[in-house]
């Protein structure tokens, strides 16, 4: 666009905007066209030397030869209102002829601002809990794992011992049959053998109490397996549901730390440039 064009289209710029804007046109000389509306009216007018705003982003524009945006503060501005400022340059045939400003009230950008700095203290707020909630988790995982691997340890130690259980039947019977065989001789020896039966005889009754100690102990050692295996079951479910929580609330902190940086990105752009 040349200074020509921008001329011709200034006057019709309010109409592309829904909110109050004014439109400025710099030749290196002077003022080209001011249109100043009545509720962001910065007061300059046709004809103006452009010196005279040499401070404004409109001159800047025109010693850089590029497109600036800036948001003017209160204290910066020398028209007595704060605003945010975009000004294009114009050029033709490689030259520059002067800019073209808009001018548009800074009250959008202040209610961004807000919005971002109260949404990003929110963030960092929800960022930092949900990584004590994922070392927890983790953490929380490790330890299923752990006490899956010592609840396997102590199901194998319960098998050992219903094997030893199953050797003490097997020697109680087979001294229930000694002590049966003890009887029958003693008895055939008569009354030379009657001190012989009642060592029999209490061998037998050792034997018969083993077995029964025995069978006491295997059907403990198989309820006690039956909970130790449900035990183990319980723990592992425990253990994928704990790696699977780790894992979201990991994906939760990482989308958390997008949307701080973008709510810092926010914040920045309604910050003066």
């Amino acid at each position: 666009m040349n200074l020509a064009q921008a001329v011709e289209i200034a006057p019709f710029m309010e109409n592309f905007y829904d909110e109050a804007i004014s439109v400025y046109v710099f030749s290196p000389e002077e003022v080209i066209f001011a249109l100043n509306h009545e509720t962001l009216n910065l007061g300059l007018q046709d004809g103006e030397p452009a010196l005279k705003y040499e401070n404004t982003i409109s001159v800047r524009c025109m010693r850089e030869k590029r497109r600036l945006v800036a948001r003017v503060p209160l204290e910066k501005s020398q028209f007595g209102i704060s605003y945010v400022a975009i000004t294009n340059p114009l050029w033709n045939d490689g030259e520059l002829e002067g800019v073209i400003s808009v001018a548009i009230s800074d009250k959008r950008y202040d209610a961004l601002k807000k919005v971002g700095i109260e949404l990003s203290e929110l963030v960092k707020s929800s960022h930092n809990a949900s990584e004590e909630l994922s070392a927890t988790s983790e953490e929380l995982a490790a330890t299923a794992r752990n006490m899956e691997g010592n609840t396997s340890v102590a199901k194998e130690g319960l098998e050992k011992i219903n094997g030893i259980s199953q050797d003490i039947r097997r020697i109680s019977a087979q001294t229930s049959i000694l002590g049966l065989n003890a009887s029958i001789e003693a008895a055939r020896a008569g009354d030379k053998g009657r001190g012989f039966a009642v060592v029999a005889e209490e061998v037998r009754k050792l034997s018969e109490g083993a077995k029964q100690s025995a069978l006491a102990i295997s059907e403990d050692i198989i309820e006690v397996n039956d909970t130790v295996s449900h035990l183990i079951e319980y723990i592992m479910q425990l253990a994928i549901v704990s790696e699977n929580q780790a894992m979201d609330v990991v994906n939760l902190t990482k989308s958390l730390g997008e949307i701080s940086k973008l709510a810092e990105d926010l914040v920045s752009h309604g910050e003066a440039k």
